[in-house]
């Protein structure tokens, strides 16, 4: 009785106003009678139409409910009691949007769980059938994600966990980097820590950015304005005790008050030209640069940004930054460098009019906060203030400001590379954990490239505060990104360089070989042969792993070679075999070109002497043939005129034009009119008549050298001709030629369009020898030549990407041959 009463409900139109219960009732499922009555009384106590019911349904992610409610719908079922058919449009409208939204949010979800797979060591693959469950309930498809992240990932990263901690219990306790290790074991980001257990050194604090005090913050009681905070600066002027810190000054802190006095006072050249030494004085350099007044303003220069401890950047020119001194309503004008830094000599605010993109905006004030005295127990000098100049300065402008367009940011050049990356962003003002440096690192291995690009990414995405999250950075993480950062490194190299990088990485992933390695690889690679050589001074290995190196994609060790072991490296293996093979074939089809052009010339050479000498031996026969004509009866002058009309096809030009159309590329041609040309000229050539079927065709296209089709079809046709001649003069002489379409190609092959040529004539026929023959290609005694013409025409067709067919006879009596061709 029970499972009767579940098998009505389940059939029950009044299910839809209870979300549980047809939950509950769906996919065959029954449950007991208390759950079906305590769904009842839930939908009860809060009644819901059968379109509110629906769309909570829908909200839930049950899709297949929903589409099993549309198709009652759809039925005129009692389902539409209470539903509109306007409500049942709008439903599977949201249907449909839903079902677009869960995927592109598994296909996220899916993406996330790949890439955590791979940093435990996995491969990034799917659960079988995830996406199709993502159409028919989100529920399921989570169920799906959590098996494969319980089952298979969580598992391998426990396991990977354990032995890279046994291998950090080796190290020393003084091991500076094991917080570092340890916090890269916490957040999953096991490459990264693998990479920190590997390296061949301990990197020691140096200090870094927290050795480096800032200055402090401006104090408002000093004033805003030039005139308001230098008589502050005179000497013996009473000054509150807590701005002392500000107001006693070094050396270098007094000239440059008195330059900022005399520039306030007399904005000029000479005035502008000592504001600038003053602030090279400030960062321990003691060169002047000529000033020029312009637009109301002044151009010079200044150095002293260097810093062997900080990322290179364009503000590192030897030349010199361009600086412009002028108030803040005076930008410098747009055809000056960038990036440049506007001093302001007006005002404290840094955007009064706006900043130009790659300008740097120096106020007096922050000018002013460089000379304070520092905390106590603090040195300052013109290495900090260097440090502080730029943290002012690089901020305002971003990345893309900072980035040589040649070398881009050159980390480590004075530290290690994670503290060189710890610097870049202290400078960009963003702040970020430990961990996510070492992942940072990993991923990129600070590579000049890569590492700009990927930042740049995610600093677009970041908001204030510009905290750079493992989170953060799992937004990058995705294909795309991978693609854009690895098109990125291969778009600029040679071919023989992409080769040889492909090859490294498809073949000797950390595994060091020697450059001798790499020209043997070429055989993984299907080059052909008689092109190894060739290929091989092409490729010019040695000279492509030395590029390869000072790209920063491979490294070197002696006379051996390695791929990289960072996130770099497992960027570049990804695609490593499709870049070898791709760039492989390209190298090939230079060496077919340069092969193919210099067969050209010498085959145009040899048809020019060629010709030239037939054409004096058709114009002799010519002339023999004048003269035999008036001795000759008259009905052996239409044999005279086909003698004539033949020698005349042994002409040069004859012999270049064949050459040219042999030359020619494959292209799209009508096959019904190639067949019908050559018909004709080897029924006038032989004096047969050659019927072809159906006698009005539509074209039939094909993507062929026309001179292969027409040689192949000729030849076909000039052996059954031949094959006539052996017939008694009583019999019927007969060539058929017939034209078809197939949708599957010859022995049941490939489904696609074809297009068949058949050949059928009433000579004797091929005895099974001669077919067996033929088959294989062999020749038979038949005048000498029996067979050749048919395996020329094999050979033609199979260029064309077509066969030649050779079936067991013809109802005319004699043989039957078919070309296969692909149809356009």
């Amino acid at each position: 009785m029970t499972k009767s009463l579940l098998s009505v409900l389940a059939e029950w139109p009044g299910r839809w106003r209870h979300p549980g219960l047809a939950d509950a009732l769906s996919g065959g499922r029954t449950g007991t009678l208390d759950e079906a009555a305590a769904h009842l009384l839930a939908g009860l106590a809060d009644p819901l139409t059968t379109t509110e019911s629906v769309e909570k349904l829908l909200e839930k992610g049950h899709f297949e409910l929903v589409d099993e409610f549309l198709a009652e719908c759809a039925a005129d079922g009692p389902a539409l009691q209470d539903t509109d058919p306007v409500d049942a449009a709008r439903i599977r409208d949201a249907l449909a949007a839903a079902r677009f939204a869960a995927r592109a949010e598994a296909e996220r979800d899916l993406a996330l769980l790949g890439e955590r797979a791979i940093r435990a060591g996995l491969g990034p693959a799917s659960p079988p059938g995830f996406l199709d469950e993502v159409n028919l309930s989100t529920s399921r498809a989570h169920q799906l994600l959590d098996r494969e992240r319980e089952t298979r990932i969580v598992p391998a990263e426990r396991s990977l966990r354990k032995r890279l901690e046994r291998r950090l219990a080796e190290l020393p306790d003084d091991r500076v980097d094991r917080k570092a290790v340890e916090d890269c074991l916490s957040a999953g980001e096991f490459p990264a820590a693998r990479l920190l257990l590997e390296s061949t050194h301990s990197e020691q604090e140096n200090g870094g950015p927290a050795a480096v005090p800032r200055p402090p913050l401006w104090d408002p009681a000093l004033g805003s304005r030039l005139d308001e905070i230098l008589p502050h600066y005179a000497e013996g002027s009473r000054t509150d005790q807590r701005l002392r810190r500000f107001i006693d000054v070094d050396e270098a802190g007094n000239k440059m008050v008195r330059a900022l006095k005399d520039l306030a006072a007399r904005p000029e050249p000479t005035t502008a030209g000592a504001f600038a030494s003053a602030l090279g004085h400030l960062l321990g350099e003691d060169v002047r640069f000529p000033v020029t007044a312009e637009d109301g303003g002044f151009r010079t220069a200044f150095v002293g940004l260097n810093d062997a401890r900080l990322p290179r950047t364009a503000l590192h020119r030897d030349t010199g930054v361009l600086l412009w001194i002028a108030d803040e309503y005076t930008p410098p004008p747009d055809d000056l460098l960038r990036p440049l830094v506007w001093f302001r000599t007006t005002g404290q605010q840094r955007e009064p009019t706006g900043r130009p993109d790659g300008v740097a905006v120096l106020t007096a004030t922050d000018l002013l906060r460089l000379l304070a005295q520092p905390a106590p127990g603090t040195t300052a000098g013109p290495a900090t203030r260097r440090v502080n100049l730029l943290r002012l300065l690089i901020p305002q402008l971003g990345i893309e400001g900072i980035s040589d367009p040649n070398t881009g940011i050159a980390l480590g050049r004075g530290v290690p590379p994670r503290e060189g990356l710890a610097w870049l962003l202290d400078l960009l003002a963003v702040s970020a954990e430990a961990v996510v440096m070492d992942t940072l690192y990993y991923e990129t291995g600070a590579h000049p490239v890569i590492l700009p690009r990927l930042l740049g990414d995610l600093l677009s995405r970041l908001s204030s505060p510009r905290t750079l999250t493992l989170t953060a950075l799992a937004a990058v993480r995705n294909r795309r990104t991978r693609d854009d950062l690895r098109a990125v490194l291969t778009a600029p190299l040679r071919l023989n360089e992409g080769a040889v990088l492909g090859m490294a990485y498809a073949l000797h992933q950390h595994i060091p070989f020697r450059a001798a390695d790499l020209a043997a690889d070429m055989t993984f690679f299907d080059v052909p042969a008689e092109f190894a050589a060739e290929t091989v001074r092409l490729l010019d290995v040695e000279a492509a792993l030395a590029q390869l190196a000072s790209h920063g994609l491979l490294s070197a060790n002696g006379a051996t070679w390695a791929t990289l072991r960072s996130g770099l490296g497992r960027l570049l293996a990804e695609e490593a075999e499709e870049l070898a093979g791709g760039s492989l074939r390209a190298m090939l089809e230079r060496v077919e070109q340069a092969d193919a052009h210099a067969r050209v010339a010498l085959t145009d050479q040899a048809m020019t002497v060629i010709g030239h000498r037939n054409d004096n031996r058709v114009a002799s026969i010519l002339d023999d043939l004048s003269r035999l004509e008036g001795s000759l009866p008259p009905e052996a002058r239409g044999v005279l005129d086909r003698i004539r009309d033949r020698a005349s096809q042994f002409r040069g030009e004859h012999y270049q034009d064949a050459v040219a159309g042999f030359l020619r590329p494959a292209e799209r041609g009508d096959l019904v009119q190639t067949v019908q040309e050559v018909t004709t000229a080897v029924q006038h050539e032989y004096g047969v008549q050659i019927d072809v079927w159906p006698p009005v065709l539509e074209p039939l296209h094909v993507h062929a050298v026309k001179a292969y089709v027409k040689i192949a079809v000729e030849n076909l046709l000039v052996n059954a001709a031949q094959a006539l001649d052996t017939v008694d003069d009583d019999e019927e002489r007969r060539i058929v030629v017939r034209l078809w379409t197939a949708d599957r190609g010859p022995d049941d092959g490939e489904p696609a369009p074809w297009c068949t040529v058949d050949v059928e004539d009433s000579g004797p026929g091929l005895s099974e020898e001669e077919r067996a023959a033929l088959r294989v290609g062999r020749t038979f005694s038949r005048n000498g030549s029996g067979g050749s013409g048919l395996a020329l025409a094999r050979k033609l067709v199979r260029e064309c990407r077509g066969t030649i067919e050779i079936l067991e006879g013809s109802p005319l009596g004699g043989a039957h041959l078919r070309v296969w061709l692909p149809r356009v």
